[in-house]
């Protein structure tokens, strides 16, 4: 969050200004989920509704990537009404009662494939790019390995929530999803970094 703030709060582009709010509230959720559980109760509902935040500045920002190669609104619109049919399906099928992980996972594959499909038009491209510099490719690096991960985690969702014989920050959930948070967060922070290097050289 720091870096992003230090490397974007100048950026022109609102794509990548809007990851500034997006990892504040990123931060609050997570220490409010902290807090919930420490204080022993549920705290699902909090990342219900996060998970909508997220999915919609991943693929506000996968939009703004694409658009350098062509237009993808229709695309945009309608993964976006797909979502929001599969997550209050499931939320009314849980009651409103639990973490809606199917449509966590149905995002995850999405991202990922739009991931790859951003590797295939950077791959299609002219022009040859340095990417250990290119700041979009980082950004994406870090979103593939995160989502890719997470489904396992995700379909062994039920598991790894009972898998808790060292409480609950030795679960194996947990585990994970901590190692795959520095790896996210590693790539997005050199992206911001390599996306600062690129206006103040220009």
């Amino acid at each position: 969050m720091i870096i992003g703030i230090w490397c974007l709060y100048r950026d022109k582009e609102p794509a990548w200004r809007l990851f500034i709010p997006f990892l504040i509230v990123t931060v609050l959720v997570e220490m409010f989920g902290i807090y919930l559980r420490e204080m022993h109760r549920p705290n699902f509902m909090i990342y219900n509704v996060f998970l909508v935040v997220e999915c919609i500045v991943q693929n506000y920002f996968f939009y703004h990537l694409y658009k350098t190669y062509h237009n993808t609104r229709k695309l945009l619109i309608g993964w976006l009404i797909i979502f929001a049919v599969a997550y209050f399906a499931e939320l009314i099928k849980n009651h409103f009662g639990a973490y809606v992980s199917q449509t966590s996972t149905l995002m995850s594959v999405e991202l990922i494939l739009a991931s790859v499909y951003f590797y295939y038009l950077l791959i299609r491209e002219e022009r040859s790019r340095q990417l250990s510099a290119y700041a979009p490719f980082w950004w994406v690096n870090g979103t593939i390995c995160f989502y890719f991960a997470g489904i396992a985690s995700n379909l062994f969702f039920t598991y790894l929530v009972q898998d808790q014989r060292y409480g609950v920050s030795g679960s194996a959930r947990y585990i994970v999803f901590s190692i795959l948070n520095i790896i996210l967060y590693f790539s997005w922070s050199y992206a911001f970094i390599c996306r600062y290097r690129q206006r103040t050289s220009s």
